[in-house]
């Protein structure tokens, strides 16, 4: 009787027992899956966070971008300001003390938007570059190779790296010819080669 009793105790023990490791099993799969879904919402959450902030800054830089290209004729004027009352500054006192001011105010803004990433660039003397001149006028001269840069008629700048405003400036070209196409090749032989020659025998 007590064998049975106790045989009986076991089977249900035995039961109980594999019942508990079920629910150990399927508690420990759920945990398993609840973090791998919280890894992964984290990483959801960085990824969205970093696109967030690059979106941010990308708009910031566009806002001060625009904001720069609309100070850029101020500028100019300022400079203007300033070349026109250089030569009277040395003769009458105020004049001067207006030119200092004007002086001290543009060098302010200056810094102010260098910090920022503006960066005018010098183009005289240099290859005529379409993508950062605008050539207002053609020059025709013996004493420079054609598509040089003669002159600035306008200041060029870059903001952080990329052109924000072109440089407009005056273009050397060949007496009784066309300014010639900046890094342009023709192949012996073809037509735009022979239609170059026609011209140079013309000019002749």
């Amino acid at each position: 009787m007590e064998l049975k009793k106790n045989s009986s105790l076991y089977r249900k023990l035995k039961a109980r027992l594999k019942e508990l490791i079920t629910q150990g099993n399927y508690h420990k799969q759920l945990s398993d899956e609840n973090f791998d879904k919280y890894v992964r919402a984290m990483a959801d959450f960085d990824n969205y966070r970093k696109r967030v902030a690059k979106e941010y800054l990308e708009k910031e830089a566009e806002a001060n971008r625009n904001l720069i290209a609309k100070l850029l004729p101020v500028l100019d004027n300022l400079d203007r300001a300033i070349e026109v009352s250089r030569n009277g500054a040395e003769s009458d006192e105020a004049l001067k003390s207006f030119h200092q001011g004007v002086q001290l105010i543009d060098q302010q803004i200056h810094n102010i938007l260098e910090n920022e990433g503006l960066k005018p660039f010098s183009s005289k003397g240099e290859e005529f570059d379409p993508a950062r001149h605008d050539a207002v006028l053609s020059v025709e001269t013996n004493e420079h190779e054609p598509n040089k840069v003669l002159d600035e008629v306008e200041k060029g700048f870059v903001f952080k790296g990329k052109v924000l405003r072109h440089a407009r400036v005056t273009v050397s070209k060949r007496p009784g010819g066309e300014p010639e196409e900046p890094n342009q090749e023709y192949p012996e032989g073809s037509d735009e080669s022979q239609e170059v020659d026609d011209n140079q025998e013309t000019s002749e």
